[in-house]
């Protein structure tokens, strides 16, 4: 089970949910139906809730958010939600595998924002990140406020996807 602290105020005066009650931990135990219901309701959580930018932990925190209910919690493509997508999410330890031993961090960048298509890719299953960690959590966040919170929170799951690769 994955391991999240206690309770912590966010921001906009929001509460973050304890571990017993986090999405990824739920959707693990429940069925295919809830636990679609139970991703989309993590979509709508503040991103500010989960971590902020100069958390240490905020490649593995945005991980087990956006990630590990259909990659798994090991990447590899096994996460309890993967058996009801049309394709298999990709395994996430075979990046640098696949591309020729060198992690292509800025096209993974790109893949995880989204926001600019890859028609090479063909038609895209996995949602586009990048709108999500572009939502202002408070009033008061600038726009270039929230496009520096957004690329920390890319740049930092980047790195950690680079930390799981198997060469």
């Amino acid at each position: 089970m994955v391991r999240w602290a206690s309770y912590r105020q966010t921001g906009n005066g929001g509460v973050c949910l304890k571990e017993e009650q986090h999405p990824a931990n739920v959707a693990a135990m429940l069925g295919h139906r809830t636990a679609i219901m139970v991703a989309w309701i993590a979509l709508l959580v503040p991103g500010d809730c989960w971590a902020q930018a100069d958390d240490e932990h905020l490649g593995l925190t945005e991980y087990e958010l956006a990630c590990m209910p259909c990659h798994g919690m090991n990447g590899r493509g096994d996460g309890p939600l993967a058996k009801g997508l049309k394709a298999r999410p990709s395994d996430l330890t075979q990046i640098a595998k696949s591309s020729g031993g060198k992690f292509p961090t800025s096209k993974i960048f790109d893949f995880i924002d989204g926001r600019a298509a890859v028609a090479a890719h063909g038609a895209r299953e996995m949602p586009v990140w990048g709108d999500r960690y572009r939502v202002s959590g408070s009033s008061d966040e600038t726009r270039s406020d929230v496009e520096r919170r957004a690329r920390a929170q890319l740049q930092a799951l980047v790195r950690y996807l680079e930390t799981i690769q198997r060469r």
